[in-house]
């Protein structure tokens, strides 16, 4: 018996109907560079603090990775904690597997230093010692 073939299926957000996916504009709504990185960060929201993994950073955003455990809702509030003690207020824009989109309150000044830890040395067990102290409950 063979398998029916199936197509990828989204909504058009200007006319709400079904389209092929890849005949669907791409909805790319950043306007700023994405920085790839490769970090751990912590988020904190409803009064719990997670590590999750940072996958890229651009000056007005983030995405990130959730790897287990409760994940906040699309416009929740949240604060997230860079690994070099950063610390940034946004909402989530978009939920998506095990991914999360961060839409920061105000813009990051400088995203490359913000990324960058290959002068820390020693100091960076240091910083990861923080942030792991950072998802503690008082």
């Amino acid at each position: 018996m063979t398998r029916p073939r199936t197509r990828k299926m989204r909504r058009d957000p200007d006319i709400l109907d079904l389209i092929p996916a890849n005949l669907l504009p791409s909805l790319e709504r950043r306007q700023e560079t994405r920085q790839t990185a490769h970090q751990h960060v912590a988020i904190g929201f409803r009064s719990m603090n997670l590590i999750c993994d940072l996958v890229d950073l651009s000056e007005t955003g983030a995405k990130i990775c959730v790897l287990d455990g409760v994940v906040p809702n699309i416009k929740e509030k949240l604060v997230l904690t860079l690994f070099d003690g950063t610390v940034l207020e946004g909402q989530v824009s978009w939920l998506r597997d095990k991914h999360i989109g961060v839409e920061f309150a105000y813009p990051v000044v400088d995203v490359d230093a913000r990324l960058d830890f290959e002068d820390l040395g020693s100091a960076y067990f240091g910083k990861a010692v923080a942030l792991q102290k950072s998802t503690r409950r008082s």
